[in-house]
């Protein structure tokens, strides 16, 4: 049977009671709201019988953008549904955005698992994501918090931050980190990275008595590798050569230097 879109009057609309996104940006609530107002509603709400009135279960945005716009009714779907049934559509909506970053993807995958305490497989079943991306983005939430605002704020990408999260020793852990945050660095180059300071530990292991995180004489002249923006091959910051070039002519010289790929 196909859903009945109804015209719903807003003042009986409530917002979710347990929205899977904490934040949304009231930059696009506006930016919604001005694309509404030019070519309508594309794409109806869905919501459901709550309290004796209705609660928003998908379309938050578009709910927001027709009560900045003034609107008396929105176009909606009313579904009965269960707080399981709820909770599920929501993230499921949360994770279809295009602008939702890594963090808030794992935040919505382990809540799934805490509020069903579904496995790795259920939730990327349920998700329509493989259980390797699933794994992939809770194991962010595991790094330290400085460094998933890193990945949030897109400084440090997905994976460069699971390779670094390889290296045990905190104070070498928070050297590499900074230094990716700072230089920006592939996923190559932190694989040499933790490779390189994998072999520094096994060579001083004797010599470590278990201590203390703190950098010792031969640790501290440990080379930081940036990304060649030409070949994309790591290379000591300390060789690193700046000039001074427009954006048009860098893409010359990535083309003439790399010509199998296209810029």
């Amino acid at each position: 049977m196909t859903d009945q879109i109804e015209l719903l009057e807003i003042s009986g609309v409530d917002p979710p009671g347990d929205a899977a996104r904490e934040i949304i940006d009231p930059d696009k609530v506006r930016e919604l709201a001005e694309s509404i107002r030019s070519q309508g509603l594309l794409q109806p709400i869905l919501v459901r019988p709550h309290n004796g009135r209705y609660e928003v279960v998908a379309g938050h945005r578009r709910y927001l953008a027709f009560v900045l716009l003034g609107e008396v009714r929105i176009p909606g779907i009313v579904r009965d549904l269960s707080d399981e049934e709820t909770f599920l559509v929501r993230a499921m909506e949360n994770d279809q955005r295009e602008d939702l970053n890594p963090i808030e993807k794992a935040k919505i995958y382990k809540k799934l698992k805490d509020r069903f305490g579904w496995s790795h497989d259920t939730v990327a079943q349920k998700m329509g994501r493989s259980r390797e991306t699933i794994k992939r983005h809770l194991k962010l939430l595991e790094i330290p918090e400085e460094y998933q605002k890193a990945v949030a704020q897109g400084k440090l990408g997905l994976k460069v931050a699971l390779i670094l999260d390889d290296i045990d020793d905190p104070s070498f852990k928070n050297y590499y980190f900074t230094a990716a945050i700072e230089n920006g660095v592939t996923s190559d180059v932190a694989e040499h990275w933790v490779t390189e300071y994998k072999k520094t530990r096994s060579g001083s292991g004797t010599r470590d008595q278990g201590g203390g995180g703190v950098l010792g004489e031969d640790q501290e002249s440990l080379p930081i590798f940036q990304t060649c923006v030409c070949c994309i091959g790591p290379v000591d910051v300390k060789k690193v050569k700046y000039i001074p070039v427009c954006p048009d002519c860098e893409k010359q010289i990535r083309g003439a230097l790399r010509p199998d790929q296209n810029k």
